[in-house]
């Protein structure tokens, strides 16, 4: 089923689309938020959430991208899913109502056209990381802002109970991810900061620096960990510039 809603800015008003999305991979029925411009584009923007369902705990992202009005400025497709479980963008070993990266690859993607460019913060920074070193021929960019991008066990910020083993998560850790993709020029990711997790972010440029994996970074202004703290128009030009 799919429902129109209308945002009210003060530019104009946005119109959007939300598709409510059943699917065998999630606990419960989700939503695909998706907006359009005018002018059909070749690129769609993956705003990936860091909490189960449509919350606000830390902001919304979708509505920051429509309040920063990157439909018309960048001619881009603005899309945001929602998930059961606290999204960590991987798939349980055992549990099939939990398989988010499948849901992600199964479920999502082909609603959607064109590049699919992914952006995220603290745990969804994580996801759009994962997801591009791990699908490289379904993602064309990623950025990620302010993330525990070193995490090197499953268990903190309510990751275990998604990755569920070490096995498991070993599959999704990021500086193993990076080793496999050495000396690769063409991944397109931005990494940002910071809010909470400078260090991270800053242990991983170097990571890729020293596998002379090419990437954007700049880790030095302080923001409040939260979508509207003012760091997504800067990667959202990164991502623009990365794939144009």
């Amino acid at each position: 089923m799919t429902r129109r809603g209308l945002l009210s800015l003060a530019f104009a008003p946005v119109n959007y689309e939300v598709e409510t999305i059943e699917s065998p991979r999630q606990a419960t029925a989700n939503f695909l938020r998706i907006a359009r411009p005018r002018k059909p584009s070749m690129r769609t923007v993956l705003i990936l959430p860091v909490v189960a369902g449509i919350n606000a705990q830390w902001g919304d992202g979708f509505y920051e991208a429509l309040k920063l009005n990157w439909v018309k400025r960048y001619n881009v497709n603005i899309a945001a899913p929602s998930f059961s479980h606290l999204p960590w963008y991987a798939d349980h070993p055992t549990n099939p109502k939990i398989a988010q990266e499948s849901y992600l690859l199964q479920d999502i993607l082909p609603r959607l056209s064109g590049r699919i460019l992914l952006l995220g913060f603290s745990k969804s920074g994580n996801g759009a990381l994962t997801l591009r070193l791990r699908h490289p021929d379904k993602f064309a960019a990623a950025a990620a802002w302010d993330a525990p991008l070193l995490l090197d066990a499953p268990g903190k910020y309510g990751s275990g109970d998604i990755y569920g083993t070490p096995e498991n998560f070993a599959r999704y850790h990021l500086p193993t991810l990076f080793g496999k993709h050495a000396n690769a020029r063409n991944l397109n990711l931005f990494l940002s900061g910071y809010g909470s997790f400078q260090t991270d972010l800053a242990g991983a440029h170097q990571q890729l620096d020293a596998l002379h994996i090419a990437h954007h970074y700049e880790n030095k202004e302080k923001r409040v960990h939260h979508w509207s703290s003012g760091w997504m128009d800067p990667a959202m030009a990164t991502l623009d510039q990365l794939t144009r």
